[in-house]
């Protein structure tokens, strides 16, 4: 800069001789640069489109271009599974985000992520509480189309608006219905589908109905063919049109409470049911007439849980009309005040003699009911038993009852493993609890002495809980014989707790 200054000043005495001078030399400066700056843009650009070319063909050869399509999509969904166990599969859930991320990798995951059903087939949970955009329903409807023909589960939830365009994009759906969960809105949208609509539908909850009868329920259900599954959550009890027949599982809770003989009629028909919970059953004032009625035998019945809503009335007409030589899980929850009959007891648990787990609370049983009980129950394998002795004197012919004796002529409840009680009384017999549990326990080398293995099982699990009237709210505490004893029998490996 200093050689092009001195040569100015020499060279030139005029000063607008030597303005000019410098005035066009930096016309030319600037042309310069413009013309290297030009030169750089395109070489930039050559540069650019020359890592273009490189990232293409690495792309062309990277190891994941050789994965068959098939693995790819397999991969998709183990990334979007992982992600879905952040939250429950929704229509908004992590698992659609990162599909939805997978997709904009580049134009070939694009295209196999948006042709691949499997990746769009989450639960549909859809916002009724507000129109929708158009972006949403466009959204929505694009969602249906990229999960299809596969099934999917949808959660109808919420006050829905008559008039909401997207009422009708969910029913346009309905044929591809494999579960629904259909919560606090108005059934009367259903109205609309058709009797084959919901060909594919699997699992139906129906749930918080306001007053069923006061409506005309939807018939569709009987057209559903596949229908396997049913939970209805109702305040009252209605004319169901469902094809009973073919249920496997089922689940009525009725709020208010129905007659016990409207769940009756309701489990005749289910002819091929595996599972049944009944809640929100009223017992009988008085017994009823026995004679006309037919006993109902369910040869497929596995597994029964009856919840009765009254705290008095007789519960035992309801088991002795049920024949169910499958069962081997039985739960009754029912009223303090509740009647049983021996006989009726007796005579249901000869008809379903392979009943393995027994679950008994708030009912309470005579000594009678409670030796019917376990005389008549030889698959028994699990007993619980809460709040259910009348007396004192109940309890402990409870572990009379089930005090092993190699003289007795009858043991009862010979497969009995593992007993649950919890009770409250004022005074128990510690000596004939004590008696009972090591009359039925045998360590490893003690069973292996004997000549000839024992007529009932040996324990695996005692939860015995005795306490003072809640009333009082004192603890009970129990002689140190007895903490002795249970505490050498949990040395041995017999899991037993005395509370």
């Amino acid at each position: 800069m200093e050689d092009i200054t001195s040569a100015l000043l020499l060279g030139h005495s005029s000063t607008s001789d030597i303005d000019h001078l410098a005035k066009t030399l930096i016309l030319a400066a600037e042309a310069n640069i413009a013309r290297i700056d030009s030169q750089m843009r395109d070489l930039l650009r050559l540069r650019d489109r020359e890592r273009g070319i490189i990232a293409v063909l690495k792309q062309v050869i990277a190891p994941i271009r050789k994965l068959p399509a098939e693995l790819l999509v397999e991969i998709f969904r183990v990334v979007a599974a992982q992600a879905g166990k952040l939250s429950k599969p929704t229509f908004t859930s992590h698992a659609l985000s990162s599909v939805l991320a997978l997709s904009q990798v580049c134009a070939h995951w694009r295209q196999l992520a948006c042709t691949t059903p499997q990746l769009w087939n989450y639960q549909v949970f859809l916002n009724f509480r507000k129109a929708p955009s158009d972006v949403y329903l466009a959204t929505t409807k694009t969602f249906f189309e990229r999960s299809a023909p596969l099934p999917i589960p949808i959660l109808w939830k919420g006050e829905t608006p008559k008039a909401s365009p997207l009422i009708q994009v969910m029913l346009d759906s309905a044929p591809r219905w494999e579960s629904l969960v259909f919560a606090e809105s108005d059934i009367s949208q259903l109205y609309r589908l058709p009797m084959d609509a919901l060909k594919s539908l699997i699992s139906l909850d129906l749930r918080h109905q306001a007053h069923i009868s006061d409506l005309s329920p939807p018939k569709v259900f009987l057209g559903a063919h596949s229908l396997r599954t049913v939970r209805l959550t109702v305040r009252n009890m209605g004319p169901f049109h469902m094809p009973w027949s073919q249920l496997v599982e089922l689940s009525l809770h009725v709020f208010n409470g129905e007659p016990a003989q409207e769940f009756l009629d309701i489990l005749a028909q289910c002819t091929n049911i595996a599972s049944v919970e009944f809640n929100g059953i009223v017992t009988w004032n008085q017994p009823p007439d026995m004679v006309p009625t037919p006993v109902v035998q369910l040869a497929q019945l596995t597994n029964l849980r009856l919840c009765f809503h009254s705290d008095d009335g007789f519960i035992s007409p309801f088991i002795a009309r049920l024949a169910l030589p499958s069962l081997t899980k039985l739960s009754i929850y029912a009223g303090y005040e509740t009647c049983w009959s021996p006989a009726d007891i007796t005579a249901f648990l000869r008809r379903s003699p392979n009943i393995e787990d027994l679950d008994i609370s708030y009912s309470l049983m005579t000594s009678e009911d409670l030796s019917s009980l376990l005389l008549n129950s030889p698959s028994l394998v699990a007993l619980h038993l809460s709040s259910c002795f009348n007396s004192d004197a109940a309890f402990e012919s409870t572990l009379e009852y089930l005090t092993f004796s190699a003289t007795a002529l009858a043991h009862p409840a010979p497969r009995l493993q593992r007993l649950t009680i919890s009770e409250s009384m004022e005074d128990i017999d510690e000596e004939k609890l004590q008696h009972m549990i090591s009359s039925r326990w045998w360590t490893d080398a003690q069973l292996a002495a004997l000549p000839v293995a024992p007529p009932v099982a040996r324990w695996e699990k005692l939860e015995i809980c005795i306490h003072f009237d809640v009333l009082v709210g004192q603890q009970r505490e129990y002689s140190r014989s007895l903490l002795a004893k249970v505490a050498q029998l949990q040395g041995q490996g017999l899991d037993v707790v005395i509370d």
